[in-house]
Order: structure tokens, then C-alpha cells, then sequence
């Protein structure tokens, strides 16, 4: 009996030793989560104290993405937006309009100025292969000649005698040909073909050597003539001067075809292709389109300009394309069928691209977005858009201004969405608190700008124990970043409030203003900027 009750003590002695231990963990583990709890308490706190913005926008992000209608998914709103509400009448009066997200066939026009030159392939250096005088000169710079058309004479003493000793060989033949010794008659052809490949070294044309054959005598003057058809580009030499074997007299051109050499930037470079059709247009032929392709891709890149050098080649019948001349050339690259937003629907911040989906309702959101290649007033859609999808188009710089406002206003009351909706009636959390402004100078010029915000309540009596916080913001436009600038205001007496920005340019701005009083909903207010 005795060992059954030290049993029963020892296995009770165990449970409550079990039982202990389950507790204490229990405890810690409700303790720990206590604890985050309090943590994010004081992180809400911090936030009710102006401070914590950018933590509180995120989570409201994160609210959004995991929200019932499910419209983010794996894209987050960027932390410098949040979604906004425009009544109908002030979508009309503003003149807000959507468009559908979808496929399209997207060609990408390269647009560049070239400069027409001569095709280098058919360039000719005219010159004789023995000195002598110019005599008489049948052409002048920017003459066209064909194939045969005489270009000039000249006196060689070095010709005169190959003339001599080519009608003397010639005399031989026609003796030595009826000898009965066929190695003499072969003598003879042999010495006159001889002098006859001499001639055709130094490009004597056979219709001279005929006219020498006829007269029997040689000319002091030889006539040299034009091996091609083309431009006289330059001409070095006049009647009277001496030429040297190996000095240029002419340099001609055949301007049937013609190159265009343009720069291509790098961006681009990857959308030309080696015999791709391309267009050329001229102001000096208006509605003429001369049509040609791409020879030939360069193979270095130009620092300063970041652009390379593209050849192209076009037919030139009528010698219309002079060398010289500007050019404006399009290359079209058919980049297919794909996905594709409007580009004045996406707001580049600098840092990353946003557009505002139109949700219904009259509610627009902000989705960062990841875009490719640009066709013609449309982006690739890469990443952050389905098809089907409605994005602002018109008046995207009106709804960013006021996104950007509207996150600027809840960051003063720890991320609470307390604003009214934008041209709408809503009241809910609206304060009858009243805040008007003037700044010093008057009217507000670039530079340092002091701003008075003065607070009343719905007696008429003042406010002095706000926190006052504005901004002023010129979104950003093409071509030029976004420009945005905060501060505190102090309260200086009799409820004004006072606080200083550099305004970095004039121009239209928007400057929100945000107070936090005490027992009270917080009130925002928005106004427009004009800054000389």
C-alpha cells in the first residue's frame, strides 16, 4: 500500500512539473507577442507625431495589395502615392479619360538627319601612266561625262616615240609577213604586239591606235578618254601644266546610287538590322519619298554624342541626291504584336514609373509599372498591367499632383485616410477648423519663401496649439523631374504659423498643408502656387 501511494506522489510530483513548464512557454511566447504589439503601439505613436511617413505608407500599400478586389497582386503601390476619389463632374471639368490596356502592333519609327555622300565604290582617280603636257582640256568641274566622252589631250615625248616604234613594227609586218622563214614573219608580229600591250598599259584607247594605223604618222597630241560614266568632282590640272606619272588629273563619280551616312543612338542601335528598308525625305522635294536600305552598321560608338554611324544606300536616277545635302531618314522596326500602355499615361518619378488605374467608381490607383521599348506614343508593357485594364491618360499629371498631395496630408495623421475626396461632398472625419495662407515676399518669387499659415476654429478664434506641416510640389513633366520640398511651420503668435522653403524655380506649384489639432480630426487644405 505504502509503494502504491509513493507512485501515485511521484507521477502527480511529475504532472505538475509538466504542467508548470506548459505554462511558462505559453507565457512567454503570449508575453513575446505582447511585445510587438506595444511595438508597433509606439510605432503608431511616433507616427501621430508626424514622424514614421514612409513606414505607414508602405503598410497601407500592403493593406491594398491584399485587399478583397485583389488589384495589385505582386505589385506594390509606390510609397509616395495612395489611391484617390474624383467625383464625375470634376473628372468632366478636368477632362480625365481612360484607356483599355491591350495588344498592338507596334512599329518603332528611328527618325534621324543623314548627310548624302558618294558612293566610295565608285569613285575614279583619272590620271596617265607617263608625264607629259596638257594641251587642251574638253571638261569642267561638275561636267557630266559617259563611258568614251574625250577628257583631254597630251603631249608626251615618251608616246611620240612608243608611236614611232609602233608603226615601224607594224611597217615590218606587213614586209617580213610574205618571207618564206616563218620565224622571221613571227619576229615581226611579235615586236608589234609588244608595242601594242605598251599602249594598252597606258590606257590607249584602240580607236587611237586606229587613227594611228590610218595616218601612218604618230600624234604629238594624244586624247584620253573616259573610262566610266559620271560627275567631274574635281579637277587638278589646266591646259599648259605638266603632269607627272603619277599625279590625279580628274576625280570622277558615279552618283547613280549614293550613300547616307546617319547617327544612330545606342539605344536604338539594337533595332537595326543590315538590309532593313529605310525612307529618306528632303525639305528641297516636299512630298517626295526616296526609299533605300541599311549597308552597314559601324562598329564604334561616339562618346560625346553616344550615337554610331549607320550607312545606307539609295537608287539616284535622277541625281536628285546630291552630296552634301541633310537628309531626314526613318528606319521602321515591326516589333510585333505585344502589350502595350499609352505614354502619356505613364509618370516617370526619377526613380521608378507609376500610372493610375481607373478601379470604377470614380476611384483611381496608383501601380508602379516596368515598361520595354517605345513605338510611337506607346511602351511595351513588361511587368504591373494585365490586358484589359483601364489606365489615365489625360489630365495622369492632375491626378498625380493629387495622389501625391493626399499621401503628403495622411502621413500628418499617422496614416488615416481623413481627406475629402477630391471635388466631392464627403464628410467623413471633415474638420470645420479653417486655414488661409500668405508668404513673404508677395507674391512668392524663386528662392527663399517665407510661408504664414494662420488657423481658426469655427468661432473665429485662433489655434495655437497645432502641428503645422506643408509641402509644395510641381510634378513631374516630360523632360523634367519631379520637384517636391517640405517643412515644419512653428507657431509664432495669435495662431500663425510660420516656416521657410527654397522654391528652387517659378512656374505653377501645388502647396498642401496639413494640421494636427488636438481633439479634432485632422485638416488638410490644398492651393495653387504661382511663383514668378
Amino acid at each position: 500500500m505504502k509503494k502504491k501511494i509513493i507512485k501515485l506522489g511521484a507521477l502527480t510530483v511529475v504532472t505538475l512539473f509538466i504542467l508548470i513548464f506548459a505554462f511558462s512557454y505559453v507565457s512567454t511566447k503570449l508575453k513575446g507577442g505582447g511585445g510587438e504589439k506595444s511595438t508597433v503601439t509606439e510605432s503608431s505613436q511616433e507616427m501621430e507625431g508626424m514622424q514614421g511617413m514612409q513606414g505607414m505608407q508602405g503598410m497601407e500599400g500592403m493593406q491594398n495589395e491584399s485587399g478583397a478586389e485583389g488589384q495589385m497582386q505582386d505589385n506594390q503601390i509606390p510609397s509616395e502615392f495612395v489611391g484617390i476619389e474624383i467625383s464625375p463632374e470634376k473628372q468632366q471639368l478636368i477632362g480625365i479619360k481612360t484607356e483599355e490596356i491591350a495588344l498592338r502592333k507596334l512599329v518603332k519609327n528611328i527618325r534621324t538627319v543623314g548627310i548624302v555622300e558618294a558612293d566610295e565604290r565608285k569613285i575614279a582617280h583619272v590620271h596617265v601612266k607617263f608625264s607629259g603636257w596638257i594641251k587642251d582640256m574638253f571638261i569642267y568641274e561638275g561636267a557630266y561625262v559617259k563611258h568614251g566622252d574625250p577628257l583631254f589631250t597630251i603631249y608626251s615625248p615618251d608616246l611620240v616615240s612608243t608611236q614611232e616604234e609602233y608603226l615601224l613594227a607594224l611597217k615590218a609586218k606587213n614586209t617580213l609577213d610574205k618571207s618564206s622563214y616563218p620565224e622571221v614573219s613571227s619576229g615581226a608580229s611579235s615586236l608589234l604586239e609588244a608595242t601594242r600591250r605598251r599602249f594598252r598599259l597606258w590606257d590607249i584607247s584602240e580607236s587611237e591606235l586606229k587613227t594611228i594605223e590610218k595616218t601612218g604618222k604618230p600624234l604629238t597630241y594624244m586624247t584620253i578618254h573616259s573610262h566610266m560614266n559620271g560627275y567631274i568632282t574635281k579637277r587638278m590640272f589646266f591646259p599648259g601644266m605638266h603632269v607627272a606619272e603619277h599625279e590625279d588629273v580628274l576625280i570622277m563619280a558615279d552618283l547613280s546610287t549614293v550613300w547616307v551616312i546617319a547617327n544612330v543612338y545606342e539605344y536604338e542601335l539594337p533595332l537595326v538590322k543590315e538590309g532593313e528598308e529605310a525612307t529618306l525625305q528632303l525639305s528641297y522635294y516636299p512630298g517626295e519619298t526616296f526609299t533605300g536600305k541599311v549597308m552597314y552598321i559601324y562598329p564604334m560608338l561616339d562618346i560625346s554624342t553616344r550615337t554610331a554611324k549607320v550607312r545606307f544606300e539609295f537608287p539616284n536616277p535622277d541625281n536628285k541626291l546630291k552630296p552634301g545635302m541633310y537628309a531626314n531618314v526613318v528606319l521602321q522596326s515591326d516589333l510585333g504584336e505585344i502589350l502595350s500602355v499609352a505614354e502619356d499615361a505613364v509618370i516617370d518619378t526619377g526613380e521608378r514609373k507609376v500610372v493610375f488605374i481607373a478601379s470604377g467608381d470614380g476611384y483611381f490607383d496608383p501601380r508602379e509599372v516596368k515598361v520595354g521599348k517605345k513605338a510611337e506614343g506607346y511602351y511595351e508593357v513588361m511587368d504591373g498591367l494585365r490586358e484589359g485594364e483601364q489606365v489615365v491618360r489625360s489630365a495622369a499629371f492632375f491626378v498625380d499632383s493629387e495622389s501625391r498631395l493626399k499621401a503628403a496630408f495622411q502621413s500628418l495623421s499617422g496614416g488615416r485616410e481623413e481627406a475629402v475626396a477630391v471635388g466631392g461632398d464627403q464628410t467623413r472625419g471633415k474638420s470645420d477648423i479653417k486655414i488661409s495662407f500668405s508668404t513673404d515676399p508677395d507674391p512668392p518669387e524663386s528662392g527663399k519663401t517665407t510661408f504664414r499659415f494662420k488657423l481658426t476654429d469655427p468661432e473665429g478664434k485662433p489655434i495655437t496649439d497645432a502641428k503645422v506641416k506643408f509641402t509644395i510640389l510641381m510634378p513631374a513633366m516630360p523632360g523634367m523631374a519631379e520637384m517636391r520640398s517640405a517643412s515644419d511651420a512653428r507657431h509664432a503668435g495669435d495662431g500663425v504659423y510660420e516656416g521657410e522653403l527654397n522654391i528652387p524655380v517659378s512656374g505653377g506649384w501645388t502647396l498642401g498643408v496639413g494640421a494636427l489639432v488636438p481633439g479634432t480630426p485632422p485638416v488638410n487644405e490644398s492651393f495653387d502656387l504661382n511663383v514668378k
